[in-house]
């Protein structure tokens, strides 16, 4: 638990009892500016209240990184249950950085199971809250408080007011506040706080310090640690900065002085960290000095210690303006520090502060291997942009590697051929600094998609021999679930099935991956079977790639093959044996704390639930993961765009649907992906075709454009998958096309063949719109009364005679109607008409 750094214990009765009525809502917030007590306030709380507590104080660098942030707090739920052997595993798995909010949540489970029907009361506090400006990560923090225990409270102290995520709560009044009314020092309150320190003061006198200090916490320590006998002084610049040095800092000797300077670089601080800092090994009892004498520095139950912001940011600004050699020479120390004890992240934090690209260079070589194989795409991006320039990368050309990388997965296409170009006309001058870029230079290959995977393949043939292994990058299928739609389209490179071109992909790419190569080739050849429509081949690679699996292989790699085999399953219609693969999915990503695999497996379950036009999973999955149509697409998100935009057009927002497709076309033009394109163009067409009729025009031109592009393939199962939607269209498209006049491409044989396909899947599922009709849908009085007819079953000529009308003018209105209905023949017609209750 944190201790206080300002101001000494004083009673404060009216605080605390306010304290205790919010807790009861199992949810306080408490937030004041810098310097109001907030802290101290939450402490003696603490102390009356009893019970166990744990105490996370955010730091800048858990702002930055979620992993860190998480793993600090489930150290602190391990600290309030150290027998729970559960938490102890997830805190120590290998995996928890690459998932941090999949870890804490099952942090949070164990610890709430184990503290099910215990009386004892805990508190759980998280200080600087203001740090934490991820909303993914204040997302996760609403949406797992109050607590579901009445015995356990969470308590939030922020700088800033609740932040949009906790907005629920206030309307809910679910949330305790406490805010700067609460905590400002009553005059009775400053009476028995300076008696405290043996100066008497006057009701007057107390009367004067309030207002002077506006019952300001710090500014009250502030007049206690000067020797001055003033009450009425007032405190002149915003940070104290010029009362702190008169009163304070001009008075402590040297020794003193320079201790804080030295180690004031650091927002957190050990006493090892600054015996190295001061050359010295007596800091650990100048810190609990200086925590004895409330120097606005406190110290948390794991001996880590923290000045006041105010008095860190003083410390900085001196050391800064007395002596910039100094600060720089202290920073690069620093990183020498944390470097040496694999702080590998903080050492690039220090010597970027200081400008030294060397310790930038050697730190980011360690940290792009060693997390690599668990280290989550958006982890590895943000270590990635804070630590290389184009000055670091002229003096260490290898971290070209790494650039070229986040490129790719970021969607920035010209940005990665760029570096790739620049990389391998360095290679000689790369290998010499960084040996492990030869293995890293054949991913590159892969990677750019400019050349064609044969053609890599050949070129690799080439190389040196290379040491089979893991390859030194985070994911080797950016964790998308179906391998031969991931870093690459290998289905469309693939399609051919030439066997020469899978030796040659063996003996290069194979000889990188080692035993896992097997696995990748048999989702390959599964995965072209599959978009072929080709089920029963499909389903026997898919098999192989499954027996080929062992128990030490990347869980990726077991993703890819269980996903192929589940999807194939599901093709086939054997809803059991699909329904157990899933389960095994879930499975083994528990089983291997896989959590960063989550997102995507959950994509593939939403689009499950969106074939059958379910809109309530589509705005589920809109408010978890909508994306702006003005960002860039990330790469690596790929096929939870796709998800995202099924979700728009099952939810009938169509026009978002078209912009997001437009932009999906564009990265998947930029990266050469057959397949996606065909995909965004089957969705494109169904969002025009459901917009309305002004854009029927549109829906026909896009769903020709994936037609064309599947033929060469002999892609068939992307327009099955959503025969509900398309099944109308390309009826049409066939009555177009068996006309003597028809001078298109795509062959009549081929249109009924998709055709059959699509109708045989409608009646297994309602398609993403769930039948609903296109928005302008208008009826006549006429074709009312058709309608009503056909659903009681009358044929076109029994209406006729009802009606009295000639049986050309009902067909004719019978067309109209089937164009409405988006449907193609009168069954079909009676059944949505049944189902929309028309």
């Amino acid at each position: 638990m944190a201790q206080s750094n300002i101001t000494p214990p004083v009673q404060r009765t009216q605080l605390i009892e306010l304290l205790d009525r919010l807790s009861g809502k199992r949810l306080i917030y408490a937030h004041a500016p810098a310097g109001f007590g907030k802290t101290l306030s939450v402490r003696m709380w603490l102390e009356h209240r009893g019970g166990a507590s744990a105490w996370v104080a955010v730091s800048e660098i858990m702002a930055s990184r979620p992993a860190v942030f998480f793993r600090r707090c489930a150290d602190a739920l391990l600290s309030l249950q150290p027998e729970s052997e559960a938490l102890r595993q997830i805190l120590g798995h290998e995996s928890f950085d690459a998932a941090p909010f999949e870890f804490m949540e099952r942090a949070l489970l164990a610890f709430y199971a184990a503290a099910q029907g215990s009386k004892r009361t805990c508190t759980f506090v998280i200080d600087d809250l203001h740090l934490l400006e991820n909303p993914n990560i204040l997302r996760f923090l609403s949406e797992h408080a109050p607590s579901p225990q009445e015995n356990i409270t969470l308590c939030l102290i922020s700088r800033t007011a609740p932040p949009d995520s906790f907005s629920g709560h206030v309307v809910k009044d679910s949330m305790g506040i406490v805010d700067v009314e609460s905590l400002i020092f009553s005059e009775e309150e400053i009476k028995s706080l300076f008696a405290s320190r043996g100066r008497s003061l006057t009701q007057k006198q107390a009367r004067e310090v309030r207002e002077s200090t506006g019952g300001w916490a710090i500014g009250l320590n502030s007049l206690l640690l000067s020797s001055s006998g003033h009450t009425n002084q007032k405190l002149p610049s915003r940070y104290f900065e010029t009362f702190i040095r008169e009163q304070l800092w001009d008075k402590w000797d040297n020794e003193r002085r320079g201790f804080m300077l030295r180690v004031s670089v650091m927002d957190e601080l050990t006493s090892d960290y600054c015996d190295a800092m001061t050359n010295g090994s007596g800091s650990a009892g100048m810190l609990d000095e200086l925590v004895r004498e409330n120097v606005f520095i406190s110290v948390d139950n794991e001996n880590v210690y923290r000045f006041h912001h105010l008095f860190r940011d003083f410390l900085r600004n001196t050391l800064q303006r007395e002596n910039e050699h100094l600060s720089n020479e202290l920073y690069n120390k620093s990183g020498d520090w944390f470097y040496e004890h694999a702080d590998y992240f903080r050492a690039v934090e220090c010597y970027l502060k200081c400008g030294s690209s060397s310790g930038v260079a050697k730190s980011l070589r360690f940290m792009y291997n060693y997390n690599s194989p668990y280290a989550s795409i958006e982890d590895t991006m943000a270590i990635i942009h804070l630590s290389v320039d184009d000055h670091t990368v002229n003096a260490y050309p290898f971290l070209l590697e790494p650039l070229a990388w986040t490129a790719f997965v970021e969607g920035r296409g010209e940005d990665m051929e760029g570096y790739i170009d620049r990389y391998f006309k360095k290679l000689p001058k790369v290998i010499m600094q960084n040996p492990t870029s030869l293995k890293t230079s054949v991913l590159l290959r892969c990677m750019d998609y400019r050349s064609s995977m044969p053609d890599v393949a050949k070129r690799l043939r080439s190389m040196p021999a290379i040491n089979p292994g893991r390859a030194p990058t985070p994911s080797l299928t950016q964790n998308m679930p179906f391998f031969h739609r991931s870093c690459r389209d290998f289905a469309s490179e693939y399609a051919p099935l030439d066997e020469n071109s899978f030796d040659i992909l063996r003996k290069s790419v194979g000889a990188l991956i080692g035993h896992e190569y097997a696995v990748l080739e048999y989702t390959i050849r599964a995965g072209i079977a599959y978009e072929r429509g080709d089920m029963d081949t499909a389903h026997k690679f898919a098999v192989e790639a499954n027996a080929a699996v062992m128990d030490n292989f990347a869980p990726e790699i077991k993703f890819c093959a269980l996903m192929l085999l589940a999807d194939v399953l599901n093709a086939q219609g054997h809803k059991s044996d699909f329904q157990k693969i899933l389960d095994k999915v879930s499975d083994m990503i528990e089983h291997h704390k896989a959590y960063y695999l989550n997102t995507n497996f959950q994509a593939y379950l939403y689009r499950l639930k969106l074939s059958d036009g379910d809109t309530e999973a589509a705005r589920d999955w809109l408010r978890l993961h909508s994306a702006s149509t003005c960002d860039r697409l990330a790469f690596y998100k790929l096929y939870q765009h796709f998800t995202t935009t099924r979700a728009h057009i099952a939810s009938g927002d169509y026009t978002a649907a078209i912009l997001f497709l437009k932009k999906l076309l564009a990265l998947c033009a930029q990266y050469r992906r057959p397949l996606d394109t065909i995909e965004a163009n089957v969705l494109l067409a169904i969002a025009y075709w459901k917009k309305g009729r002004g854009t029927h025009a549109d829906a026909f031109e896009s769903l020709e454009k994936a037609l064309l592009c599947a033929q060469e393939y002999g892609f068939t199962q992307v327009f099955t998958n959503d025969g509900p939607e398309l099944s109308n269209m390309l009826h049409r498209l066939l009555k177009r096309a068996i006309q003597k006049d028809y001078d298109g491409e795509i062959p009549a044989e081929r249109l009924r063949a998709l055709h059959i396909q699509t109708l045989a899947q409608a009646k297994h599922s309602r398609g993403l719109t769930g039948g609903a009709l296109q928005r302008d849908v208008r009826f006549t009085e006429r074709q009312k009364e058709i309608l009503t007819y056909l659903s009681q079953g009358l044929t076109q000529k029994e209406i006729g005679v009802k009606l009295g009308l000639k049986p050309s003018t009902v067909k004719s209105h019978m067309i109209l109607i089937y164009n409405k209905l988006d449907v193609s023949n009168r069954v079909d017609a009676a059944l949505k008409i049944s189902e929309l209750k028309l």
